[in-house]
């Protein structure tokens, strides 16, 4: 039990090595007595090894002598014989105390502020508001208010979405998400045109205002005019411009290409392992361990501690240990069949989220290519949608051409 365990550490033990050939007679005398032994294991037939108490191991000296046996202590555990060591090496305890003390302060201290997501918005402009906000290098981080510092970004720049905060050691973590710009929209009053917004093959126009250059079966290239704002007749002497508007739907193509292995390559551990013992402080690694593992082909398993951390805060400190166990790698043929219909369903998951949610898929088309030990794959999805694109005219420049 872990309590017994850590009772144990605070009063000491030790552990000793039983040596003669009445251990048995020697273990029912410590019974007797009631000298408490455990974690006893047998080394050999005149040898066993347990652990005892500071106070039992005292008065168990006075019973090897009526068993026949003899007692040696082989370690010594437990707090009195670290605080032993420790008051021999005073300047030693007060260094360690005093470098807490300062390790402590420092990592109260934010010393580096990361921005990550913006694209339209520059960091220059993020920066000025989370300084006058109170959030720099050398802020003291629990004089930080994230959530005031969040809302004033989100109030001070219109382009941001969600703003998150998150504070890592001696770091800060700014992650931004920006709103999604919507497509320009020209007034009533503007001459414009139609165009495509991408590529397709026209199904219906319907122009609302403006004369349509396209019909069903023509198909149109990203930027081909298709309802046209200038509005020329037989009887009119100047072109009219207008303000042409509608609506084009065409059959578009959303392709996805994507590869699968058809041979898995499985790692079997050996049963010999290389052990490696980090300490980050901050961005800084220190290695405990000397040299690098001796293994080509390994697997590799990693565990990570912060040994001080009190409400998700704490010091940045963390010990992190790999395990590198010795492996051989073994090869897998993956069925055929099977294959193609997990890497058709990757597929048409990762296809359908570059199509809008309200588009009706109208049909589909999936290939595949075996070329070794590769399987390529290969979906066009057709759907029907709204290609038209208002783009505005340059009435000045058309007329002074004309003139």
């Amino acid at each position: 039990m872990l309590v017994l365990a850590i009772w144990n550490y605070f009063r000491g033990y030790v552990i000793i090595k039983i040596e003669g050939l009445a251990l048995e007679k020697f273990i029912n005398m410590c019974i007797a007595r009631g000298i408490y032994l455990w974690d006893i294991r047998r080394i050999n037939y005149t040898t066993l090894e347990a652990k005892v108490g500071i106070q039992g191991f005292k008065i168990l000296r006075k019973l090897t002598r009526r068993a026949g046996c003899k007692v040696y202590i082989s370690k010594k555990n437990g707090y009195p014989f670290w605080f032993s060591k420790m008051k021999k090496r005073k300047m030693l305890l007060m260094g360690a105390f005093f470098s807490f003390i300062l390790l402590m302060v420092i990592s109260s201290f934010v010393f580096k502020v990361d921005i990550v997501g913006n694209e339209m918005v520059s960091d220059e402009e993020i920066i000025t508001i989370l300084e006058d906000s109170g959030l720099r290098p050398g802020s003291n981080r629990y004089f930080i208010n994230i959530r005031e510092i969040e809302n004033n970004l989100l109030v001070q720049i219109h382009e941001l979405a969600w703003v998150g905060i998150e504070l890592k050691g001696i770091n800060a973590k700014v992650e931004i998400v920006e709103k999604t710009p919507s497509p320009q929209r020209i007034s009533k009053d503007i001459p414009c045109d139609v165009v495509a917004r991408k590529e397709g093959v026209i199904e219906r126009v319907i122009a609302r205002n403006g004369d349509a250059l396209v019909e069903k079966g023509d198909i149109v290239s990203e930027g081909d005019l298709l309802i046209t704002g200038i509005i020329e007749r037989p009887k009119m002497e100047t072109p009219l411009y207008v303000h042409a508007y509608g609506e084009v739907y065409a059959r578009t193509y959303y392709e996805h290409n994507k590869s699968m292995d058809l041979v898995k390559v499985h790692k079997e551990k050996t049963g010999e392992m290389f052990t490696r013992t980090i300490v980050k402080i901050g961005d800084m690694e220190i290695a405990l361990s000397r040299g690098d593992h001796p293994y080509e082909v390994y697997i590799l398993e990693k565990t990570s501690k912060k040994p001080i951390q009190w409400r998700n805060k704490g010091l940045p400190v963390e010990i992190i240990t790999e395990e590198y166990y010795q492996a051989i790698e073994r090869e897998e043929e993956l069925d055929l069949e099977k294959t193609k219909g997990m890497l058709h369903e990757e597929m048409l998951e990762e296809i359908l989220q570059q199509i809008p949610k309200d588009l009706e898929i109208s049909n589909s088309k999936t290939s595949f290519l075996v070329k070794g030990n590769l399987l390529k794959g290969n979906v066009i999805i057709e759907v029907v949608e709204d290609i038209a694109q208002q783009k505005q005219l340059q009435v000045e420049k058309l007329q002074f051409e004309e003139d």
